[in-house]
């Protein structure tokens, strides 16, 4: 699958995945510049005489995997991080990695690196809260330094000012970002950087790092890396949906459940990998539908239809041979 460019918002670019027929669900070679068509008629026009009538019919996820406990979801994570750090540095001498916080957290705090390889790597936030950055119980990187940062020695960590200010943290993190070589953060035709990993949470709501539901924020496809997110008080930044997308390996994974989620997050789930008539703008998660591989343990994996058991191994030589298939 060809990795995405355009400047049409992700729900107009959704509805003209259904019109032209293909299963990249973002930003496809069909919809680059300069004068994009569909069955000769212009894209634009088709998708403004069909958008309020016409349901998007988008197939399901194709890299899904459910594993049979949350361990072997956690298993998987940890070979997909090790392997990818490792194929990263031996290619260009630098691993860059994208990380969220939530369970994901908790995951990486149970890796302990098998080489050296944290040495080489820069980590940047997929989505962080503008407040200080040593403030524990808010700040995904205070979170990150107790659980493995600091044990792991990670060569670089690209930090928020710690301010309050959405716009401000913006701005500040993308140029962080863009003042990386090439060699430490590669970029693609477009300008867009290519994270070498990126791990990706999902709310209930179908949020991927601080893109939410109904929010301007998801139709940001052109321009920016990061962007502020205004959803909650104190605001926060993420990484754009375009960012999210170009990663060399996107991964999501779920796992877990409570007493209150017997099935973790088993309807959220649901409706990213295989419901054929959600939009991005109304559930975000939708939108990395074929860019991501998705492993998930039994509860979370429990509504998806004809869904089979796989193997840890299995899960994770998937991610790789994804990436090769995309680039033939």
């Amino acid at each position: 699958m060809t990795r995405p460019s355009s400047s049409l918002p992700a729900s107009l670019l959704t509805i003209a995945m259904s019109i032209v027929g293909s299963r990249a669900f973002l930003l496809p070679v069909a919809l680059h510049p300069p004068h994009p068509t569909a069955g000769g008629r212009d894209i634009l026009a088709v998708m403004s005489s069909v958008a309020s009538t016409s349901p998007l019919h988008a197939a399901p996820a194709s890299n899904v995997h459910v594993l049979p406990t949350e361990n072997d979801v956690a298993s998987a994570i940890h070979e997909i991080v090790e392997r990818a750090a490792t194929e990263s540095i031996s290619a260009r001498g630098r691993f860059a990695l994208a990380i969220p916080g939530g369970s994901v957290l908790k995951v990486l705090a149970d890796l302990e690196p098998s080489s050296d390889w944290p040495r080489y790597t820069t980590l940047a936030f997929v989505n962080h809260k503008c407040v200080p950055v040593d403030d524990a119980s808010s700040a995904i990187e205070a979170q990150a330094r107790t659980k493995f940062v600091n044990r792991w020695n990670v060569g670089r960590v690209i930090s928020l000012d710690g301010t309050s200010d959405g716009a401000h943290e913006s701005s500040r993190y993308e140029a962080k970002l863009r003042a990386l070589s090439e060699v430490e953060l590669p970029r693609d035709v477009d300008g867009f950087p290519i994270f070498d990993l990126a791990l990706i949470g999902v709310g209930d709501d179908g949020h991927i790092g601080s893109l939410y539901p109904n929010r301007d924020e998801i139709d940001v496809v052109d321009g920016p890396w990061v962007v502020p997110s205004y959803k909650k008080d104190p605001p926060g930044i993420s990484l754009s949906l375009p960012v999210m997308q170009r990663a060399k390996y996107t991964v999501i994974s779920a796992a877990g459940k409570s007493a209150k989620y017997p099935n973790g997050k088993a309807g959220a789930m649901r409706m990213a990998i295989m419901d054929e008539n959600v939009m991005p703008s109304a559930f975000p998660a939708v939108a990395l539908r074929e860019y991501a591989a998705w492993i998930l343990d039994g509860p979370n994996g429990s509504e998806l239809i004809n869904a089979k058991m796989s193997t840890v191994e299995d899960a994770v030589t998937a991610v790789f041979e994804d990436e090769v298939a995309r680039a033939v």
